[in-house]
């Protein structure tokens, strides 16, 4: 059932609008965005910190982004305009299809959401909510695809495939998902899931509007509001929102790959690289210690090659040869069972 709810509340707008201006912003999601009521909870902490926000919200239970792009009545509210940010959140599972699928399935629908809404809305900013993998994995998909398997590997692949949304469409995203794992490693006691496994608990929900406040007004929180936390975990989530918004760009999607924070971000295991003149693409990757898969796809999402690569000496020093290939636009995904990694490349 569509959910349509418009508020007025005390807040502003995305990356650096005016203080005291009205910010109109469109929510368009699923049960992640209306357990707790999300938009409700940022509006809050914007109020406390003096931003005002009017809300509007098409809000589905299990809604994917084809669901909302076939929502007739969110596309003639996208059309008529006048919004200055859309929080575009996708399916819980989808985000983590397989390459071909989520090439497919799930990419196209997104770009559309994200044309349309630019498109009408003059300079009007699209925010991708990226959300966190199940607290354990989700078993029944595991056995089709790896990155389901557990809660980390499941986070990575989530927020690798919002991140590369936002910076394919030049929008913007909001990486709760990272958030959430930061919250994970310091104390796995202070629980963001609900007993499914799935959805947040309102601790969840705080830490996501924090995530949000700080993504949305290119701020610091530091809100008075604190729901119905105690003043102790809400300003633990302020304070862990304030660190992953300051340094998103830096972090890897993966928080837990290794103890040490500064290794990870001072080394990524995995490079890929498209040498032309070869027509080679090169893998190398470090401090592995088991077979990896590496999968071509074409910009469809149809597998073009794959090949199964055993390490030596704890890494890997291959080159895959695509002559056959046409030119174009391709993804390739390496994968193990405990590291993954998905990237582009342009054969010329």
């Amino acid at each position: 059932m569509k959910k349509i709810v418009i508020t007025s509340l005390f807040l502003l707008s995305v990356v650096c609008l005016c203080a005291q201006e009205k910010v109109k912003v469109l929510y368009v999601g699923n049960s992640y965005t209306y357990v707790n009521d999300l938009p409700t909870i940022i509006s809050n902490i914007a109020a406390s910190q003096n931003h005002n926000i009017v809300s509007t919200q098409f809000l589905t239970g299990g809604a994917m982004f084809q669901t909302h792009y076939n929502n007739q009545a969110l596309i003639d509210t996208i059309k008529k305009g006048g919004f200055d940010i859309m929080v575009l959140q996708g399916q819980s599972q989808e985000v983590c299809f397989p390459p071909y699928q989520f090439q497919s399935q799930v990419y196209p629908y997104a770009k559309k959401l994200d044309s349309i809404f630019k498109a009408y809305n003059h300079n009007g900013k699209v925010i991708f909510y990226m959300t966190w993998g199940y607290r354990y994995g989700d078993a029944i998909n595991c056995q089709e695809y790896a990155p389901f398997c557990n809660y980390f590997s499941m986070s990575e692949e989530i927020c690798n495939n919002y991140t590369t949304m936002a910076n394919d469409f030049s929008s913007f995203v909001a990486p709760v998902g990272k958030a959430w794992q930061k919250s994970i490693i310091e104390d796995s006691n202070i629980v963001l899931h609900q007993s499914d496994n799935s959805h947040p608990t309102i601790k969840g929900s705080y830490l996501a509007a924090c995530v949000f406040y700080n993504t949305m007004f290119n701020d610091t929180v530091s809100s008075t509001f604190y729901s119905t936390l105690n003043q102790n975990d809400a300003q633990r989530m302020q304070r862990i929102a304030n660190y992953i918004t300051r340094n998103n760009a830096s972090l890897p999607c993966n928080l837990n790959q290794t103890s040490s924070l500064n290794e990870m971000l001072q080394e990524d295991e995995t490079t890929i690289w498209y040498e032309r003149q070869n027509n080679m693409l090169n893998i190398t990757i470090n401090k592995v210690y088991e077979p990896t898969t590496a999968i071509i796809y074409d910009i469809n999402g149809k597998q073009m090659m794959k090949e199964k690569i055993l390490p030596n000496n704890n890494s890997i020093h291959t080159s895959i040869d695509v002559k056959k290939l046409k030119q174009g636009t391709y993804i390739i995904k390496v994968y193990s069972n405990n590291s993954f990694k998905t990237t582009k490349f342009i054969k010329y």
